[in-house]
């Protein structure tokens, strides 16, 4: 809405709950309050009051009625000025949200790209911010990989390290938003496209529903009666 926008998780135990139309207003409702409100996090989002409840509570009220437990995740909340422009995407019914912003007043791009971003999954915007340990990982997995190979037992160090660092940059290339093969051109990178298009990236974030979340094997049904008790 306007220059400001949220990007948010909300959680079911199954896809079946996440159809059901209850649930979708839910979702709808917290992104509302949120929106409407100067929460940054979920901690500040779960004070928020919603039909008289505050979201914390509503969640629980909503777990008890569905049977299911629900929770509000994660959510960040993005913002531009009046010469940038939004870009969102919601892929597979909303299992995958991509939310862009681009410098220059141009929806279709920073849509073009919000979309690319829920297709590719990049590791990262680019290069420079690739966490440094995985970094690390990755040249030490190529470096072993050279070094297993028969035909480069001969090869001296330098050659090995000159190979290492053509293959961390085809690694860049592949995860990085703006070094990856633009998905609806192939013949530019995203990075290219925006500036064809003379634009910048701002900012852009992208939830996959239960990224970083093991799969528990557990009584959902326990679980649910424990959520609704402590609330007693």
């Amino acid at each position: 809405s306007g220059n400001k926008a949220v990007i948010l998780e909300v959680n079911s135990e199954t896809d079946f709950v996440a159809q059901n139309e209850d649930f979708k207003k839910m979702v709808a409702s917290i992104g509302e309050a949120v929106l409407n409100s100067d929460a940054k996090t979920v901690e500040e989002a779960n004070s928020l009051e919603v039909n008289g409840q505050t979201i914390s509570d509503y969640v629980v009220a909503m777990t008890a009625k569905i049977g299911e437990k629900l929770s509000l995740r994660r959510l960040e909340v993005v913002t531009k000025t009046n010469d940038e422009a939004f870009g969102s995407y919601l892929h597979m019914g909303g299992k995958i949200a991509a939310l862009t912003v681009i410098k220059g007043q141009n929806e279709e791009v920073a849509k073009d790209v919000a979309m690319h971003m829920a297709a590719m999954n990049p590791l990262a915007i680019d290069k420079d911010s690739v966490p440094a340990d995985k970094v690390e990982h990755e040249k030490k997995m190529i470096k072993e990989e050279i070094k297993n190979d028969p035909k480069n037992a001969s090869k001296p160090d330098e050659i090995i390290d000159k190979m290492a660092i053509g293959k961390l940059n085809k690694f860049f290339k592949e995860n990085c938003l703006l070094e990856q093969e633009f998905i609806k051109d192939s013949s530019v990178s995203v990075g290219t496209y925006i500036k064809n298009n003379s634009g910048e990236l701002v900012d852009a974030v992208r939830f996959g529903v239960g990224e970083g979340i093991e799969k528990r094997q557990e009584n959902f049904a326990d679980e649910v009666m424990s959520q609704i008790n402590n609330t007693k």
